[in-house]
């Protein structure tokens, strides 16, 4: 079931393509183009995470969905791509990543991004996962999102994974070393995950059991109680990408320094 469709980003396409008319330095224009890519993913062949995410759960009662979630705790912002919540209450966090440039994971956990000429550091996307599911976990436990049983409090699971673009190459170390199991295609998520829960919900079915599994109308009203703590805003990219010169220029008012988002997250 669909709780929260995905925003309109027309606003910020529109930004952005804005500031690639400046004067901005290679590495700059790089991320802002790689912006454009994650917030235009129809451009993927249809295969761009919220369209598979919809096609299989938007008319299952098994899983509620809800995409471009945006919460705050305490003065701090983030924004969650895409959630899935099963009918354990469980919840899955996806960060997406609709480019479709090769990735290099290092042995030590550093991401690569290859720019056509040379590999870019960027942040790690499963710590900035780890940052978002802090501040999801505050604001369910704050909010009183999750029913009780028996007098407790339910306690989800939360899972994060990193969707990238089916076309995406990624280089990993051995998973002895560096565990990236996280990281998956879009796809991968479809054909692979939520297949899988499906088999597993039959055979449970079958057996006339399903062990600690709520109703349908119990999952969406947990679902839609977290959508709608939804804060909208949006990302002032002049702040994040544009130089000082530049950004004086755009607004009468002066600019804060480049890295300074007005909203704390924005894709890498």
């Amino acid at each position: 079931m669909l709780i929260k469709d995905r925003d309109s980003h027309e606003g910020a396409v529109e930004q952005l393509r804005g500031l690639l008319s400046l004067n901005l330095s290679p590495r700059k224009k790089f991320l802002i183009e790689r912006e454009l890519k994650s917030l235009c993913p129809g451009e993927d062949g249809g295969k761009n995470a919220s369209h598979l995410i919809n096609f299989y759960c938007t008319d299952s009662p098994d899983w509620a969905v809800i995409h471009d979630l945006k919460i705050e705790n305490n003065g701090f912002s983030t924004h969650i791509d895409h959630i899935l919540i099963d009918r354990f209450l469980d919840i899955y966090v996806f960060e997406s990543k609709n480019y479709t440039y090769s990735l290099k994971i290092t042995a030590d956990g550093e991401f690569l991004i290859f720019d056509g000429r040379h590999y870019q550091p960027v942040e790690s996307p499963l710590e900035e996962n780890e940052t978002r599911i802090k501040v999801l976990k505050k604001v369910l436990r704050e909010n009183k999102i999750f029913p009780r049983r028996m007098g407790i409090p339910r306690r989800p699971k939360i899972k994060s994974f990193v969707l990238l673009s089916h076309r995406s190459n990624v280089l990993r170390p051995p998973a002895s070393i560096c565990d990236t199991s996280s990281i998956v295609t879009a796809d991968y998520l479809t054909e692979k995950m939520l297949r899988q829960a499906e088999r597993i919900k039959r055979i449970y079915v079958s057996l006339k059991s399903l062990p600690k599994a709520f109703k349908p109308d119990t999952l969406k009203r947990v679902a839609s109680k977290l959508a709608s703590v939804n804060q909208p805003g949006s990302v002032d990219y002049h702040q994040v990408f544009a130089p000082q010169d530049a950004c004086e220029d755009i607004t009468s008012g002066g600019c804060t320094p480049p890295d300074a988002a007005a909203y704390c997250d924005y894709a890498i």
